[in-house]
């Protein structure tokens, strides 16, 4: 059961579970069970035999003892499962039974190898990353179109025709990089791409086609003369180099495949050759009559009027018939027997000689049903040809992938890609939906999606895609692109998703913010700020970190921050933060604690630059409003004694003075005045509680001498005030 998942190799985690580094694969199933969605049928999965087992296993240590066979293993009731998070592309795997323990005859015993984990990663190539950004916009421009409105439907062709260079780029870089670094990696990766290829063309030419008129028999071998490489070009090199092309082994067989794949001028070219060089009579007098045969073949390409195009084939087809039953055939030789029932225009005669399924339908629709309409595809090809080849071969999921195209089942179709790689499913079913050749409604999303999902099937791909994409962090705009399109629950998961994307530097953390913003993602928002508010607070940038907290609405912290700036001064006496105080003043916010320390910082200011009467008023203002925390009043009192002190002129007036006296015993007659004057400057030399009441003696003598002498002296506030030395 394929996966879509070109390369695994085990990740950091994995490291402590013994993956090896060194050596990378695709687990095959059934040994390794990668796909989710388990309980799927489809009626042409062939049934998995019990024995079958993958003998090679990239995993050190093994799960199987090296002096153990794989075979002996299997047969001990054991096998390989995995589990497969999106979210890292990690795939854990395990050791399980093949059978409930109670239906299998003898009791095994657990070893240390059924216990062991192996976690894998399977990583993005970085040669796929320009063709997933490439692919990615075009999904955008796909999404942002309304179908429904004038030119709409006639615009999917642009979009297929930026799909298929896409690919063809990344094929042709992947081609060039092999013949200098010829790896696993490439390998698959090309053959990745190959098959994206050959499914998008066909879903083209099948579905999506703008010209119905053009018949599906043409199209679909030029399809398969464009992407079946078993066809050897080099062999035919090697038979027109040939000095005697029919004594040659495989020259009939050549033959045979040319015209099944509808490569009829090149047989004809071929033919040619070989008649110049013949000296038999006989048989130049054969050769002839077979490539008059096949110069006759009425072409598909061209247009004819209603019901002349069948005419033309079936008199042709009289003509086949004619020239293989005439005498002159024996002297083709045996080798032509072959390429005599390719010509019998019979499907049946057609199929027996073909190598494979699409040989069958490709040699049936150009000699029997040329003129066959896309909708009898299933009826007239199909149900002939395709029977002895299910059962008698292996049939891939990408197979199955094309034969569900060619029977025209679009549910059929967008199932199997989903099963065989999330980016095929997420853009074909993109297109299909977005043009109107696909209802996914028709979809029953339990077959694919667990319970409680709650959003429509097209996005249920899409997402997938996205979460595959997930663990390379460089994609995570691409992944928010694809999720913010998902509905409700793209939205829940890209909420999620985004605030562990790491924000390495402040141009990414601006960017992720932006979008949060543009797309109204509010707990993301709050998240990320958190985070980043935490890790400035770290590096002491603290207006940041405050300016952060604040749109994280995490006020607690705010404080937490607060309170760590004026414990930083009382510990050293003086504010050395003047820039991040400047950030603070000019922060836009109503958090007290931010407007306790915006005052504060004011108070020091003005008091540092003289402007002592300034500098009263705002401390008799922060215990009297409630900006200040009653935890740092007595700090604030303790910064007005050099006020209340002053010699030249009295700062307070009786109404400051009563505001400071009553703040002073409101601390002193609380409950919790033991924590209240926590702040209090302590003394190596005496007990505590001494120490403090003579502070506070000190306190209430300087607020009664500044009392009286506000009554006799009310202060005058001049513009600047000057402190005398």
């Amino acid at each position: 059961m394929s996966t879509g998942i070109p390369l695994i190799q085990p990740s950091n985690t994995a490291l402590t579970f013994n993956a090896t580094a060194a050596k990378r694969s695709i687990f095959s199933a059934p040994t390794v069970d990668l796909n989710l969605t388990h309980g799927m049928v489809h009626d042409m999965d062939r049934d998995q035999n019990d024995e079958e087992y993958v003998a090679v296993l990239h995993l050190d240590p093994s799960p199987i003892k090296k002096d153990v066979s794989a075979d002996s293993w299997a047969k001990t009731n054991r096998t390989l499962r995995s589990t497969f998070r999106p979210t890292t592309n990690e795939i854990a795997v395990y050791v399980a039974g093949r059978k409930a323990a109670e239906e299998f005859p003898t009791k095994q015993k657990s070893s240390v190898e059924d216990n062991t984990i192996f976690l894998c990663q399977a990583a993005i190539p970085k040669s796929r990353i320009p063709f997933i950004e490439q692919t990615f916009k075009v999904f955008l421009d796909i999404a942002s179109k309304n179908p429904y409105k004038a030119g709409g439907t006639s615009d999917y062709k642009h979009h297929l025709e930026r799909y298929n260079k896409a690919i063809e780029e990344h094929l042709a870089h992947l081609y060039v990089e092999s013949k200098t670094n010829d790896t696993l990696e490439i390998e698959q990766e090309t053959t990745l791409m190959e098959s994206f290829s050959a499914v998008w063309q066909l879903a083209e030419a099948v579905f999506l086609k703008s010209d119905r008129n053009q018949p599906i028999a043409f199209m679909f071998n030029e399809w398969l003369a464009t992407h079946d490489t078993s066809q050897d070009q080099e062999l035919g090199k090697t038979l027109l180099a040939d000095s005697s092309k029919l004594t040659h082994p495989d020259f009939w067989s050549y033959i045979r495949r040319c015209l099944l794949r509808g490569m009829i001028e090149s047989v004809i070219f071929i033919l040619e050759q070989t008649l110049n060089d013949e000296e038999d009579e006989q048989v130049a007098r054969a050769l002839e009559d077979l490539v008059r045969v096949l110069k006759d073949i009425p072409s598909s390409e061209k247009t004819f009027p209603p019901g002349e195009f069948h005419s033309r084939h079936m008199n042709w087809k009289e003509e086949c018939k004619k020239f293989t039953q005439s005498k002159h055939v024996k002297h083709l030789g045996k080798g032509a027997k072959d390429v005599m029932k390719v010509l019998s225009c019979e499907a049946e005669e057609i199929i027996d000689v073909s190598d494979c399924w699409e040989e069958a339908v490709s040699g049936t629709f150009l000699f029997v049903h040329p003129d066959c309409e896309r909708e009898n595809i299933g009826r007239q090809i199909l149900e002939t040809c395709l029977p002895p080849f299910l059962e008698s071969t292996d049939v891939t999921l990408l197979d199955r992938i094309k034969i569900a195209i060619l029977q025209m089942d679009d549910v059929k179709t967008v199932r199997l890609c989903g099963e065989f790689h999330p980016w095929l499913v997420a853009h074909l079913s993109t297109v299909l939906q977005q043009y109107g050749y696909l209802d996914m409604s028709a979809i029953d999303l339990q077959d694919i999606a667990t319970q409680g999902w709650d959003s429509n099937i097209h996005d249920f791909f899409v997402i997938s895609y996205a979460q595959s994409l997930m663990s390379n962090l460089s994609l995570w705009e691409i992944v928010a692109g694809y999720l913010i399109r998902c509905g409700h629950t793209g939205r829940s998961t890209l909420s999620e998703w985004i605030c562990h994307v790491p924000l390495n530097s402040s141009e990414k953390a601006h960017k992720v913010l932006k979008f949060c913003e543009e797309n109204d993602l509010k707990d993301s928002l709050r998240s990320i700020n958190r985070v980043m508010a935490v890790e400035e607070e770290k590096r002491g940038e603290y207006a940041q970190a405050i300016q952060h907290f604040i749109v994280s609405k995490d006020l607690d912290r705010v404080a937490k921050v607060v309170d760590n700036l004026v414990l930083g001064y009382l510990e050293h006496g003086q504010f050395d933060l003047d820039d991040t105080l400047a950030s603070i003043e000019a922060l836009d916010t109503t958090s007290t604690h931010v407007q306790f320390l915006r005052s504060y910082a004011g108070f020091h200011r003005d008091y540092k630059n003289c402007k002592l009467a300034k500098a009263g008023e705002t401390l008799v203002k922060l215990l009297s409003n409630g900006t200040a925390p009653k935890k740092y009043w007595i700090v604030l009192l303790l910064d007005a004694l050099p006020l209340l002190e002053n010699k030249q002129q009295v700062i307070f007036d009786s109404s400051d003075t009563f505001v400071l006296m009553q703040s002073l015993e409101e601390l002193v007659g609380s409950q919790y005045k033991s924590e209240y004057l926590q702040l209090l400057p302590q003394s190596s030399s005496g007990s505590t509680s001494t120490v403090e009441e003579a502070q506070l003696d000190v306190l209430r003598l300087s607020l009664t001498r500044n009392l009286a002498r506000s009554f006799v002296h009310p202060p005058h506030r001049p513009d600047e005030d000057i402190l005398m030395a």
